[in-house]
């Protein structure tokens, strides 16, 4: 697909358990409910919200990526409940010329563990690979972030390396770990 279809219509994705569809308005509570969960937000680069406002401005922050063509996230709700989202993923950016994304995701707590972040990102993934053109996929995490690098290796992403003090947040600076997937790396099979 060129960047012209795909920024024409937001794209929704779907799993044997999700649906991946384009974030709303009407999300807002869901969306704050996310990052209102200060275990959500512990390795994240964003505070812990504390006002329904801080969730409105997310959605638009995320829309506005798609508007300007250079991002894709994607809510996640449960196909037997597709207007309650619980969580998000996708393309935080997209550098069209270099063929590369950076990725990002969260999950509600009470859904952790059941392997959805898996299947989500696979979706994902594939659409990139596929659909994008991607060549290369990037994640950030923080390095004490066991569940997220287990994903991450989980679906063959390769650990690559250690910034230093790359981010900056209230307590200081902090060290990200960065992973890549390339695109002859991937398996379509990944996190099955």
């Amino acid at each position: 697909m060129s960047a012209d279809e795909i920024f024409a219509a937001f794209p929704t994705l779907s799993t044997p358990r999700l649906t991946l569809r384009q974030i709303r308005t009407e999300d807002a509570a869901a969306v704050f409910g996310l990052y209102a969960d200060a275990e959500v937000t512990r390795y994240y680069d964003l505070d812990t919200f504390t006002e329904p406002l801080q969730a409105e401005e997310l959605i638009e922050r995320f829309q506005r990526r798609f508007d300007h063509r250079i991002g894709l996230r994607w809510g996640l709700a449960l196909n037997e409940t597709p207007d309650i989202l619980i969580g998000t993923c996708g393309y935080n950016i997209w550098v069209q010329p270099a063929r590369r994304g950076l990725v990002g995701y969260d999950l509600a707590r009470n859904h952790w563990r059941r392997g959805l972040m898996a299947k989500a990102l696979a979706a994902v993934l594939k659409f990139g690979f596929t659909a994008m053109g991607l060549n290369r996929v990037e994640a950030l995490t923080f390095p004490q972030n066991a569940a997220s690098r287990q994903l991450l290796a989980k679906l063959g992403f390769k650990a690559e390396g250690l910034l230093r003090e790359y981010e900056h947040f209230a307590d200081g600076p902090q060290d990200m770990a960065i992973y890549g997937l390339l695109q002859r790396e991937w398996s379509p099979t990944a996190g099955d």
